[in-house]
């Protein structure tokens, strides 16, 4: 019996791909073999490993996860940092891969190798056809160059994507080829973990959400990633010094930045019920003193108002005419996106909640063996549509998730 052994880069160049070889080979075992060292950071990896097993498991197929060897890919396109996309760095990258997957291929007793990379239209098919060839006859094994783009592939494979509502990437996933695409940019967020926990929009808070549909779909219970839109902030670096001595401090989040240093002094104190407000002259910019210890605040409401906010705990020392310099770095996006994880039937009356993200030190949002545990304890009332579980994202920033997941109700409601 032949065995073939097919290389996956991602969920969304797979969920066509493997259908085709299923049918293209029907008398031929396939398993399928993730491993995409080029990938960062590893969080990214991670997300698309989640998808490419989500698609193997809906279409029955055992998929092998390769080790994140991100630094023998790094030593060997050492020099071609520069190259454009499809340039010579490509080529040793696919070499990379294809050479793994024969050499894993052999040691396995398959006989056969290709590659879902074969499907994607910003590769080039016959530059992965010689490298494939040379590759495997090398390991005394079959190379298949199936030309999956053709006779509709991939209007199929966008079709397909969106059904199973896959993560789909912006960027291939080399961080060579991301900063010339991103040319220009201070910040490639892409790269970047803002805090330690799981921020709303973030790739972790997607990650998290992924992790929690995989785990469904392979018990047989239904879900829906519900996606919504919404202007996201992120604080890059900040500054704050009492007096020329730095002082320990969070931000309020959506505080707009401060260009250059701000040096101004305290001016008016207010007290609140939880806090004191210090005003400053000469700027909207407040001061925040909470009456207990220094804690990351969530927002119960969407802020509008963004003037920046410091937050310090209750033992910081604050007076009236204290000189006070501040810097402030953050960054605001109006195409960030988070979702809901709709579990089970929306429209049960009984519903179970939690939210997916966190705050930046990594507190609230719900933990992962906390929703697996309630997913296994209501797993027949959520295959009888008697329950469903709702997991809200971007609930840290204003309730986001929620919000969104009562306009879809009311939608739904009406259609």
């Amino acid at each position: 019996m032949d065995k073939m052994l097919v290389h996956i880069c991602c969920g969304v160049d797979a969920v066509w791909a493997i259908r085709k070889l299923k049918e293209q080979f029907p008398d031929t075992k396939i398993k399928g073999f993730f491993y995409d060292p080029n990938i960062h950071p590893e969080e990214e990896y991670e997300l698309r490993w989640i998808e490419t097993k989500r698609v193997c498991d809906s279409l029955d197929i055992d998929c092998i996860k390769g080790e994140y060897d991100l630094e023998n890919w790094l030593n060997q396109v050492k020099g071609y940092e520069n190259e454009p996309e499809r340039g010579e760095r490509c080529s040793i990258c696919h070499d990379i891969r294809l050479e793994k997957t024969a050499k894993v291929a052999k040691e396995l007793g398959f006989n056969k190798i290709t590659t879902v990379l074969l499907m994607s239209p910003k590769k080039d098919f016959q530059v992965l056809k010689q490298i494939g060839e040379h590759i495997a006859q090398k390991y005394g094994i079959q190379f298949q160059s199936v030309e999956f783009r053709k006779g509709g592939g991939i209007e199929m494979m966008n079709k397909l994507s969106k059904q199973q509502q896959l993560y789909h990437q912006n960027y291939c996933g080399c961080i060579y080829g991301l900063f010339k695409q991103r040319q220009g940019l201070d910040i490639i967020t892409e790269l970047v973990s803002f805090g330690k926990g799981r921020l709303a929009g973030s790739r972790e808070e997607l990650l998290f959400i992924k992790q929690i549909r995989s785990f469904c779909e392979n018990l047989g219970v239904s879900c829906k990633e519900q996606t919504f839109s919404f202007i996201n902030w992120k604080l890059i670096s900040s500054i704050m010094k009492i007096q020329k001595q730095p002082v320990y401090h969070t931000l309020l989040p959506y505080s707009s930045p401060i260009k250059g240093i701000l040096r101004a002094k305290i001016e008016s104190i207010i007290e609140k019920a939880d806090k004191y407000i210090y005003k400053l002259n000469k700027t909207d910019t407040q001061i925040w003193k909470l009456k207990k210890e220094l804690k990351e605040i969530p927002l119960k409401e969407p802020r509008i108002l963004t003037n920046p906010v410091f937050i310090v705990g209750k033992d910081t020392n604050l007076e009236i005419g204290q000189k006070i310099e501040l810097q402030l770095k953050t960054e605001f996006d109006a195409s960030a996106k988070s979702q809901n994880l709709i579990i089970g039937d929306i429209k049960s009356p009984n519903k179970i909640f939690f939210h997916s993200d966190t705050l930046p030190d990594g507190t609230m949002g719900a933990d992962l063996k906390e929703i697996i545990s309630c997913i296994k304890q209501n797993e027949e009332p959520l295959k009888r549509g008697s329950i469903c579980i709702v997991v809200l994202g971007a609930s840290t920033v204003g309730n986001l998730g929620k919000r969104a997941f009562l306009e879809y109700t009311e939608l739904e409601s009406n259609l």
